[in-house]
């Protein structure tokens, strides 16, 4: 089979140009989408919880090319887990960081992007700018069977022991005795998701909503999303009131609005998660006595 010519540089910066508006014009009506839907923008926070190694800017991008993915690589790390893109299939964008080798650290350019360390060794990489890169989902691809890494199943008694003990540590405050609960008297899993929306509440700032009721949206978007994440029965992402907003931001108001809810969401995960870790014994005896000082 004879091989494909390679493009010549015009050509590659032709193409690389092209790609990056096709994702610049994927973005625009994500953003269009994510005020109008309530349905994409719930996907939006499934995939930011099914895809915790994107960055808020891809999952984006990521859910409105592709609603349900669940596992997303290029097609060369794909082959070093035994697969490959099947024939035909249409790779997704996400934005990628053009890095440079550089002797001085140049600032980076604004832009989205996947963060990325510099290599260890040799002179540093500086990101120069980010450009449209290809990956796929799981389900566009065959070959070996692959199983992704999946965090330890965590009980719902255990979530909410936790979410307890954090909130004591971190506001100074007692949650039942702020809300007015009785966390025995609920359901754990009900009690996990009273917890995380005040978590939520308690890290997103009001100051940040431009309307009435922004807030009240991204705290229970936030919980969603780590609900998700911590394999709770999630309560509903709710669609900020964002529509027709205009301000003097390069990026409109509703990309603010879902980077603060996704990464408030994955942040009360991942604390949740690292604390069980850390804690084992404790939080899997299922006592509360033994999970508050964990």
């Amino acid at each position: 089979m004879a091989r494909k010519p390679k493009m010549s540089q015009d050509e590659r910066r032709a193409y690389s140009a092209q790609m990056r508006a096709d994702l610049e014009a994927v973005m625009d009506r994500a953003y269009v989408g994510m005020v109008a839907s309530e349905e994409f923008w719930a996907e939006v926070m499934r995939t930011a919880a099914a895809l915790p190694d994107r960055s808020p800017v891809n999952v984006v991008a990521i859910a409105a090319q592709r609603p349900g993915t669940t596992r997303v690589l290029s097609a060369g790390d794909w082959r070093k887990a035994g697969r490959h893109p099947v024939k035909g299939s249409t790779s997704l964008r996400i934005w990628t960081p053009i890095k440079r080798r550089s002797a001085e650290t140049a600032e980076a350019p604004e832009g989205p992007g996947d963060a990325q360390q510099a290599p260890a060794e040799g002179t540093p990489r500086t990101v120069s700018g980010y450009k449209a890169g290809p990956v796929f989902d799981i389900t566009q691809t065959e070959g070996d069977d692959y199983e992704h890494p999946a965090p330890a199943a965590l009980s719902a008694t255990a979530v909410r022991d936790v979410l307890i003990a954090q909130y004591r540590e971190t506001y100074g405050e007692d949650p039942e005795t702020v809300g007015g609960f009785d966390f025995t008297q609920n359901a754990p899993d009900t009690a996990a998701r009273i917890l995380l929306y005040g978590h939520a509440f308690r890290r997103i700032n009001p100051a940040d909503a431009l309307v009435p009721d922004q807030h009240a949206t991204e705290v229970a978007s936030a919980a969603h999303v780590a609900a998700l994440m911590l394999g709770i029965a999630p309560g509903p992402a709710v669609m900020p009131p964002l529509a027709g907003i205009i301000t003097s931001d390069k990026k409109p108001p509703v990309h603010g609005s879902a980077v603060r809810v996704i990464e408030t969401g994955r942040a009360i995960a991942d604390a949740v998660a690292a604390a069980t870790t850390t804690a084992r014994p404790a939080v899997e005896s299922g006592t509360r006595e033994l999970a508050v000082i964990g």
